[in-house]
């Protein structure tokens, strides 16, 4: 079922997931509040985010991609689930490119879909509520707050949380060098890899840099990976093998930015609770049309991982006409610690990179639509 903005309807299933998406520029929080009749916060234990990510009985949980609901669960207190986003740092909502709700649950899926067209400068938003009524229903809010998460706290008489420790400074690797990362219990969330190639104001200048035709910059990320089970494969936009997150290879691919328009770059997401089960990762990008000319691309890939510091490998050499670099490699090194390993290293292809790391693929020429 398609939901729009102002939909109300019933809610036709008592436990269900529901997963909240936004593309854009900026850094997201998503969370939960449980609110009472009066329309107040009805107990900080109910409020649900990435620093808590469960309720006192588990009626709701949270695993940094996706929440999961009991209501025949929730304590009669509880009159409505409110379901945010907010905006950490600058940006706002009407300049995202998409934010996605789904529902899902018995069989059945209810989503909304909405672009930076439905909003202005909002910081913070609801985006569903979940209330009593009879029964349990749903309401397609969209809308929200410009003053962002202090302003919507405040609507609902809370007051903003403050992080008790300040953001661990990026690790900017060389080349060959390796750092060791480690997926804390109490740190939930995904691990991203992130890539630009944007130059800031500078954008619009790398039309030429990559094309043939004006307009048809096309950097693309992609990865290879191998099991401890033994299986391999690989995840990319060439071919349409966006991959899945909460089933194998447990890995996505958020999008294909062509133009290089989308500010955030291009997005591998690892589940980061299936983390035990890679043996390693093989992330690089490569030029899908135009020349190899990796100077003026100034890219940087970041390794996000929750509880750790951020991992910035950038793609800082350039004496080569190669189209396909490899750019880093993430090794298990014992349950949910893995290293991440700079190479920066150039191929003519899939094929010969593939020999030179030994993963043994078949690979066959492939196109997008």
């Amino acid at each position: 079922m398609e939901m729009i903005r102002g939909f109300r309807g019933t809610v036709p299933f008592d436990e269900f997931t529901l997963h909240m998406t936004v593309e854009g520029g900026a850094v997201y929080d998503f969370a939960c509040f449980g609110v009472d009749d009066d329309g107040r916060l009805s107990d900080d234990r109910y409020m649900i985010f990435y620093n808590q990510t469960q309720s006192p009985g588990s009626e709701i949980t949270y695993d940094g991609s996706k929440f999961t609901v009991r209501l025949s669960k929730l304590p009669a207190s509880i009159a409505k689930l409110v379901f945010t986003v907010s905006i950490d740092g600058a940006g706002t909502m009407g300049e995202i490119s998409s934010h996605t709700v789904t529902l899902e649950g018995a069989g059945e899926v209810m989503t909304m879909k909405l672009s930076g067209r439905d909003f202005q400068n909002e910081r913070a938003i609801i985006s569903v509520e979940i209330y009593r009524k009879d029964n349990w229903r749903i309401a397609a809010v969209a809308s929200g707050f410009d003053g962002g998460l202090r302003e919507l706290l405040k609507h609902f008489g809370g007051e903003e949380m403050t992080s008790p420790e300040p953001k661990a400074k990026p690790v900017i690797l060389e080349k060959g060098q390796k750092v060791s990362l480690e997926k804390k219990p109490e740190s939930p969330g995904e691990i991203i890899i992130n890539l630009n190639w944007h130059k800031g104001n500078e954008r619009k200048r790398l039309m030429s840099v990559f094309s043939k035709k004006e307009g048809a910059i096309d950097l693309d990320l992609g990865c290879l990976y191998e099991m401890n089970d033994g299986r391999k494969g690989s995840v990319q936009a060439l071919g349409g093998n966006f991959g899945t997150l909460d089933s194998f290879p447990y890995i996505s691919l958020d999008g294909d930015d062509r133009t290089g328009d989308v500010d955030s770059g291009e997005n591998l997401r690892i589940n980061s609770a299936e983390i035990s089960r890679f043996k390693r990762i093989l992330v690089y990008t490569f030029i899908y049309e135009g020349i190899a000319n990796w100077r003026d691309a100034d890219g940087k890939a970041t390794v996000k991982c929750p509880g750790n510091p951020d991992v910035i490998v950038k793609l800082d050499e350039y004496n080569t006409s190669e189209i396909m670099c490899a750019v880093a490699m993430l090794e298990n090194v014992g349950g949910n610690a893995f290293s991440v390993e700079k190479l920066v290293k150039f191929f003519g292809g899939h094929s010969d990179m593939d020999n030179y790391y030994g993963w043994g693929l078949r690979w066959v020429k492939g196109r997008k639509d």
